[in-house]
């Protein structure tokens, strides 16, 4: 049987410049699709991409008679209408949202794409990200001085956004702050459980060795602990180690109102990653978004998304390279069928830390903090038995704020320090 030769990316991109000439945007975003999936490493496709996303939205873009139009139809009661003017509104935001998405994978290719930083500077502003608007802005006028267009848009965006960091700052932080941890050393988890997980790093970096030793790498794992034990952020440290693209949801980002909606967006985001791989979809308190299916007309719809991300997950193969990180404190609350073989069939306990953790924790957490010397970080950590990393955090900070009333307050000029008395009102107000 013959197969259909595959067609040329150079042929594909010029089909789709040609729609977006003819400003049909819908076709050239099929033809830029179709560009990325035949080249996923291509500039040029996921620039093209990322650029007809932006033009668009800026077509879709509702006005302020669409919003009052909508507001007026929910508060008069017709439901189609409003229904409708909502539907815009979405389709104005993910289009926005894939934009951003394509403009920055451009940029992780190529950081000198000074376009791509052009009109991600103006898809930022539309969805209301200003500072990292201004930032690229300021990035693609600082490539091309020359252009006067790139110079207008900084100035403008420096206008209604004044700068409030150093220049050198980095233009575009996606991980949203300078501390994060970006590897295993930087997280303080027990041997065994660090061990586990970069089984999982090894197996994602390495997959035709772990085939090569007879090893069947498992779709995903579930990370399952109690709330605060740093769950996120070992998914983020994976992806870093493993070198991986990351999508991270919540099941708010998946289910929607509308019938069809919530199966499309699973669908949507298993695209992606299948389009960027080696990737790792994070799903963040997974129990609500696949629980056990029950049946019945009350629980249909979320019985189709659990049947979509099943159907979905079957579909990955060992060579896809997408990973499936779910983390849960109800493990008792997923459906059985996520659970089984070729699923999420590996499991890591994330525990409270214990006192060494605890230490360590406080460590890493006051770092930045001025202490007084009376501080006692190792008696803190024997009074914080059951607390999680982000309950230490968490006092740290109510420490602060005991600390800022009373230097505050008091008449005299008292050392700006964090006291012992400030932690234990801490462990008082949060006990």
């Amino acid at each position: 049987m013959s197969t259909k030769p595959t067609e040329p990316l150079s042929e594909v991109l010029h089909r789709g410049m040609q729609r977006a000439r003819s400003y049909d945007w819908q076709g050239a975003i099929e033809h830029f699709r179709r560009g990325v999936a035949l080249n996923p490493e291509s500039v040029e496709a996921r620039f093209r991409l990322g650029w007809a996303l932006w033009n668009a939205a800026d077509g879709e873009k509702p006005t302020i008679a669409d919003m009052a139009m909508v507001y007026g139809a929910q508060v008069f009661g017709f439901d189609n209408t409003a229904r409708d003017g909502k539907r815009k509104v979405q389709s104005y935001r993910q289009l926005l949202s894939d934009s951003v998405y394509y403009l920055n994978s451009v940029l992780e290719r190529d950081p000198e794409h000074a376009r791509a930083y052009y009109y991600l500077a103006k898809a930022l502003n539309a969805a209301d990200r200003k500072p990292e608007a201004d930032a690229a802005a300021r990035k693609a006028a600082q490539l091309e001085p020359g252009n006067t267009n790139y110079n207008s848009l900084a100035q403008s965006l420096e206008q209604v956004n004044p700068r409030q960091s150093d220049s050198n700052a980095d233009p575009l932080p996606r991980s949203g702050g300078g501390m994060e941890p970006s590897s295993w050393d930087d997280l303080v988890l027990n041997p065994k459980t660090k061990r586990e997980l970069r089984q999982m790093q090894l197996m994602l970096e390495k997959p035709d060795l772990a085939l090569e030793l007879g090893v069947q790498s498992p779709t995903g794992v579930l990370l399952k602990g109690p709330p605060g034990t740093g769950k996120t952020t070992i998914a983020r440290v994976l992806a870093t180690e493993a070198k991986c693209s990351f999508y991270s949801i919540t099941p708010a980002d998946i289910n929607q109102m509308y019938v069809g909606e919530s199966e499309k967006r699973v669908r949507d985001l298993f695209a992606k990653a299948r389009a960027n791989p080696p990737a790792i979809i994070f799903v963040d308190e997974i129990d609500a978004l696949l629980p056990a299916r029950q049946g019945g007309s009350v629980t249909v719809h979320s019985d189709k998304v659990v049947n979509q991300f099943l159907q979905e997950m079957d579909g990955i193969t060992p060579n896809s390279r997408v990973f499936i990180v779910g983390a849960t404190n109800r493990p008792d609350m997923l459906d059985s069928a996520l659970r089984r073989g070729g699923r999420l069939s590996r499991e890591i306990e994330i525990p409270l830390p214990d006192l060494d953790a605890r230490r360590q924790l406080f460590d890493i957490v006051t770092r930045k903090a001025n202490l007084d010397d009376n501080v006692d970080l190792e008696a803190l950590a024997r009074d914080t038995d059951g607390y999680s990393g982000a309950d230490i955090k968490a006092l740290v900070n109510e420490a602060g704020l005991q600390a800022l009333i009373r230097i505050a307050d008091a008449d005299s000029n008292l050392p700006r320090t964090l006291t012992m008395s400030d932690f234990s009102g801490a462990l008082h107000n949060l006990g």
